[in-house]
């Protein structure tokens, strides 16, 4: 058998189902046995992750 963290279709609906109910990614992790890495990973490849704010670019105003 796989590790567990490498069984992706298994763990797809619990990841999914713990996330519904608004577990975070290390509360998921624990209580499925895998790293929150793998979590993380997991719920990024699923989009359950909201997107990161880009950094703001500070705009050059050339005067000339």
């Amino acid at each position: 058998m796989a590790r567990p963290a490498l069984d992706r279709t298994r763990l797809t609906p619990a990841v999914q189902g713990y996330h519904r109910r608004g577990f975070p990614a290390r509360l998921i992790a624990t209580r499925l046995g895998i790293s929150e890495r793998s979590t993380r990973g997991l719920l990024k490849a699923l989009g359950l992750t909201a997107p990161r704010p880009q950094s703001r670019q500070i705009m050059e105003i050339r005067h000339g």
